[in-house]
């Protein structure tokens, strides 16, 4: 169960934030923008967010790419490795039916 004690500093800085915040707001005057920096503001914004976007899909295709990578090389690794014991295991056990085959005493 969570501490009641742990988050009253977090209330009382929060509360001092918005205190602040209403004082700036009243010593301020309030601040009338003209429409063509509003528009302009607003189409940096829009190609800022279809640019994160683009770079977003862009990393995580990447991201993709260096994943499936890395486990068709370990695939690979693997069979390579569970190849060579597997022929060592046919060969060994052919040596030993050879030797059995050819032995005196049968």
């Amino acid at each position: 169960m969570a501490d009641p004690s742990a988050s009253k500093p977090n209330r009382t800085v929060f509360a001092d934030l918005l205190a602040t915040s209403h004082a700036i707001k009243r010593a301020l005057p309030p601040a009338y923008l003209r429409p063509t920096f509003v528009s302009k503001l607003r189409e940096e914004l829009n190609a800022n967010v279809e640019h994160a976007r683009a770079a977003f899909v862009h990393r995580k295709r990447r991201h993709d790419i260096i994943r499936w990578t890395a486990i068709g090389a370990g695939l690979a690794v693997y069979s390579l490795g569970v190849s060579v014991i597997l022929i060592r295991m046919v060969r060994w056990g052919l040596s030993r039916m050879r030797k059995s085959s050819s032995s005196p005493g049968s």
